[in-house]
């Protein structure tokens, strides 16, 4: 299959960057053909390989998009499919690049165009949140012009029945590859040891990073040793270092800002919960990470981290849910597992992990059963 992947790449999109590149790996392994094409904003350095292309374009952080990134967008896309097409499949790696579906019918025609949904989207027009009756529309009506939905999520799949009005959605995770964690060789805290905890998040308004300053301040004044540390970058980074500084956090909280991957599983091995304190969620990543690293999780009750510590393995016993926005029963969480943790429990149960390879198979599969018939008879259905 030769296939069009119009998607983010990090160190660019956080999360959804990464999936996206694996994804492209992954269908490249099996033998066909991926053409990743990335937006890029930053200087920063990028990635060079056979297979993705970069371009400059200042691609959306919120629900709509500037007329001239759309059209920075549109005119690179076209051109490099008219460069390097035809192909049998356009994806779309997230709803970021729904804007972008005029310009790829207007050379892709009526070959299938898929989207993958991971939430950022969707998430606001279930909300309620109020969005401009036009931008709604806009939205629904792009969402209904792909031929096939793949959520990344159970409830992502739910909404788009519910608010988009559609049936041609497809449940399959992302095809995470996840490190070979040795949860065996893992410290456990002992009684007495400061408590280490690490947010890997995009800090803007929907990952909530202010109420994890909050949550410190609350256990700093507690007299509770505790340290944090942030990885990531965004909107709100400047409010952020602001409230720590107005708090006197400084030698509790360690910002890192931007940095990869491995810096962040480096940092995960070095604590013992993961904090995250999204409003919503996709099926945030790290959370995966965390639980395959047997490591605490703390997470606002969201349908996405819900369901990561209720049903991607098993239910998650070192996992607490807490409603949205209670910054006090988040301090108390984090105690309480670090109490746990340093009774010496009962090692965990083996976790029985999702196969990457397994699930690069099912995307496979995905695409050639809407190649062979339409969506509507194909026997893709939500599982």
């Amino acid at each position: 299959m030769k296939i069009l992947l119009l998607s983010v790449h990090p160190p660019e999109g956080g999360g959804s960057a990464y999936s996206s590149q694996e994804l492209a790996s992954g269908l490249r392994c099996l033998g066909h053909e991926v053409l990743h094409l990335s937006p890029y904003k930053s200087v920063s350095p990028r990635a060079e390989y056979q297979g993705l292309n970069w371009f400059p374009a200042d691609f959306p952080a919120d629900i709509g998009i500037s007329l001239q990134a759309q059209s920075d967008i549109d005119n690179y896309a076209q051109s490099a499919y008219l460069k390097h097409g035809p192909f049998d499949y356009v994806i779309l790696g997230r709803e970021s690049f729904l804007w972008h579906l005029p310009a790829i019918r207007r050379v892709h025609y009526d070959k299938p165009v898929v989207l993958i949904c991971r939430g950022a989207y969707i998430n606001r027009l279930a909300s309620g949140d109020p969005i401009e009756e036009k931008l709604r529309e806009q939205l629904l009506k792009l969402y209904r012009g792909c031929d096939l939905i793949v959520c990344i999520a159970r409830h992502l799949a739910k909404s788009i029945n519910r608010v988009v009005g559609v049936n041609n959605t497809f449940f399959l995770p992302n095809p995470i590859v996840l490190p070979s964690f040795n949860r065996a060789e893992s410290k456990i805290p002992a009684a007495g040891e400061p408590i280490h905890l690490l947010m890997a998040a995009q800090i803007k308004p929907r990952k909530r990073p202010l109420d994890a300053i909050e949550i410190i301040r609350i256990l700093v004044e507690r007299q509770v040793d505790v340290h944090l540390t942030i990885c990531g970058d965004g909107s709100d980074m400047k409010a952020m270092l602001n409230l720590i500084n107005h708090y006197g956090l400084e030698k509790h909280i360690l910002v890192k800002g931007r940095v990869d991957r491995q810096e962040v599983l480096s940092c995960l091995n070095r604590v013992e919960t993961v904090l995250l304190c999204s409003e919503n969620e996709g099926r945030p990543r790290i959370l995966q990470e965390a639980i395959a690293a047997g490591k605490g999780v703390v997470a606002y009750d969201n349908a996405g981290s819900r369901e990561v510590l209720t049903e991607w393995s098993t239910q998650w016993p070192l996992g607490r849910l807490i409603s949205i926005g209670n910054t006090q029963a988040a301090s108390q969480a984090i105690l309480d597992l670090a109490n746990y943790l340093r009774s010496r429990p009962e090692p965990l149960p083996p976790l029985q992990l999702p196969e990457t390879l397994e699930v690069t198979y099912q995307y496979e599969a995905m695409l050639k059963a809407l190649k062979s018939q339409p969506v509507a008879q194909a026997e893709l259905r939500l599982v």
